[in-house]
């Protein structure tokens, strides 16, 4: 199954670019334009611009660009159809499928199929949560969980006399592989969840990657939680547990809630927290660190008061800090974690306790110092001035250097000295720009420059490449389809990597192509071509509203024909004169055969001057 073409085109009419980007990333008109600070990169100074006029988006600090879908595919890293489906929701577009022919099934999606059988099996356990006698609805309940807060958050239970999973899943229609490829049942087809609670973990788009299960009976001697294991949908060192439902809360309130558990999300999201999130059974990782900074930089860490609590409390305020996160922390009264905490108290007592005892990281680290020793004070001391170089804002480490100076009664100008010992002891090689790309970035600028007549062919092909044009018998013909027929009649291409690369992909797809604008390109798998044709859209020359002032400027579009035929002119004429060139050089070499070499010099000076003249014509 594959979404309709109609569905698509219904989609993409509806969305609007700035509107959806503006879910994660602050914009501010700026002219025709909206600006925001790169979700990408850091960045003081906007560059990410976003064009409602052109419908594309373009990040300048790294060279990223498209338009909203590859912002989704980029950003969200969501696949062409996530993107699609997303839009949809937003819009309330009802998506309509068509079948696809059997080849195409067998290149069907391996993610999109496992993530449909892991949907249809989530909602399995769902009803049997509710069916008769479940003693882990009962349980919920009985920890203050309404049955409201179960269904939104899709949790679910895996009775142990269930009916085998395999034998439900096939009678659906579904490959029981999928089943195995995500560890949900063992290798003789037994459901690894068997008589435990169910915590679908989803993408922040909402799609269930993977599985939480709990035991209901502490007594029994299997571990407390089983997870689903990593598999090509789920990495659960890349998932927030929660982040899906709280995203928009954290962007709204500007600060997010770290906690260990699934319950401690649900029941703090339950007292209308709920700009709250969990790791999903790991350690903190620098890629939800990333993923918190999406929407924040405050964070507020709420573990357990133990000393595994307080060592994740401590690991996880250095990894803030590499990312430039203010993070601050809450410590609960022992033997409390945040479910058991939140779970009979009013919202406003639980926000008026996080007020009063939330703590920066100093005050925090200071806490657990009790000797009076002063080799252990110093060595407090240096341990805190460690998680101050860790920060790159100039800003922000200035605060903090002030705060550490005041509490310990040290000069600010003795702790900036251990700071730049501490910098050329351990030179920082840091992991802050977790966007950081081993292939070096284009230069789409000097690519143009130095290759401008294939260049101008490419953006023929992607700014009009589905645009009709008059041939001399009265027929139409497509920009792209025309292109293609004048060079393969010289049996030429592209000498440049990238551009043949795109040129194969047009002349593969000329069908869809001729069909879908620009969009082909902007929603491309290649992330290269996607910001080829960003750059190339955006390079358009803006001519201004002269037709308001009643003066009328003919625009290229208006003349795409001649603009077409000039292009290939002098593309045609950049590889005659580098074949001449050649040709040349041949002529100069003492083993030259003279005639036929002569001879070609000569067929292409011809060539040269027939072309010239051409041009001169059209020129």
């Amino acid at each position: 199954m594959k979404i309709s073409q109609k569905t698509i085109d219904e989609i993409f009419g509806a969305a609007i670019i700035e509107e959806v980007i503006s879910d994660f990333v602050d914009l501010k008109k700026r002219g025709a334009n909206y600006k925001g600070l790169s979700p990408f990169n850091e960045e003081k100074t906007p560059s990410f611009v976003v064009s409602p006029s052109k419908e594309i988006w373009k990040d300048f600090s790294s060279g990223k660009g498209g338009n909203l879908i590859s912002f989704l595919m980029e950003h969200e890293q969501f696949s062409y159809p996530e993107s699609l489906l997303y839009l949809a929701k937003k819009y309330n577009i009802t998506v309509e499928y068509i079948d696809i022919n059997p080849d195409e099934k067998k290149k069907d999606n391996h993610r999109e199929s496992t993530l449909i059988v892991m949907n249809y099996v989530k909602q399995i356990f769902a009803d049997d949560l509710f069916g008769s006698n479940s003693k882990a609805l009962d349980y919920l309940n009985n920890r203050g969980i309404n049955n409201e807060i179960v269904k939104l958050f899709e949790l679910g239970f895996c009775p142990k006399k269930q009916l085998k999973l395999v034998d439900q899943i096939k009678s659906a229609g579904y490959n029981e592989k999928y089943l195995h490829d995500t560890r949900i049942v063992n290798k003789n087809g037994t459901n690894r969840f068997l008589d435990r609670l169910i915590f679908p973990i989803h993408s922040i788009s909402g799609q269930v990657v993977g599985f939480g299960a709990r035991v209901l009976s502490d007594v029994l001697k299997s571990p407390k939680y089983l997870n689903s294991d990593t598999s090509e949908i789920y990495q659960k060192s890349k998932v927030l547990y929660g982040l899906n439902f709280s995203k928009k809360y954290i962007k709204k309130e500007d600060v997010c809630y770290l906690v260990e558990g699934y319950t401690d999300v649900i029941a703090m999201f339950q007292a209308n927290i709920k700009n709250v999130v969990a790791t999903c059974g790991t350690a903190l990782t620098k890629e939800q660190v990333r993923l918190v900074k999406r929407f924040t930089n405050n964070i507020v860490i709420i573990f357990d008061s133990d000393s595994a609590g307080v060592s994740a409390s401590l690991k996880a305020i250095d990894l803030f800090l590499e990312q430039d996160i203010n993070p601050e922390v809450i410590q609960l009264p022992t033997g409390e974690d945040p479910a058991s905490f939140c779970g009979q108290k009013s919202t406003e007592t639980i926000k008026q306790f996080f007020l009063e005892h939330k703590t920066n990281f100093i005050e925090f680290k200071c806490s657990l110092n009790v000797s009076d020793a002063s080799s252990d004070l110093i060595k407090h001391v240096k341990n805190i001035i460690y998680s101050i170089s860790l920060i790159h804002d100039n800003i922000m480490q200035a605060i903090y250097i002030k705060k550490a100076a005041k509490k310990f009664s040290l000069q600010e100008e003795d702790i900036r000295k251990e700071l730049n010992r501490l910098a050329k002891k351990t030179p920082l090689t840091s992991s802050r720009n977790l966007n950081d790309n081993t292939n070096k970035q284009i230069d789409f600028k000097k690519l143009k420059k130095n290759n401008l007549e294939e260049f101008r062919l490419i953006r023929l092909f992607i700014n009009y490449g589905s645009s009709n044009i008059v041939l001399p018998d009265g027929t139409f013909q497509t920009i792209s389809r025309f292109i293609i027929n004048e060079l393969d009649s010289d049996n030429i291409g592209f000498t440049t990597p990238i551009f043949d690369t795109l040129y194969q992909e047009i002349k593969k797809n000329i069908t869809i192509i001729e069909s879908q604008n620009n969009d082909f390109f902007l929603s491309h798998s290649n992330l290269i071509i996607v910001e080829l044709a960003s750059y190339i859209i955006a390079d358009q020359p803006f001519l201004g509203n002269w037709s308001r002032k009643d003066i009328v400027v003919r625009e290229e579009k208006d003349l795409l024909s001649q603009v077409a035929k000039e292009s290939i002119l002098r593309f045609k004429l950049k590889r005659v004169q580098s074949m001449r060139k050649n040709a040349l050089e041949k002529l100069k070499n003492p083993n030259a055969s003279v005639d036929n070499d002569l001879t070609t010099f000569t067929q292409l000076n011809q060539l040269e001057k027939k072309i010239q003249k051409e041009l001169g014509r059209i020129c």
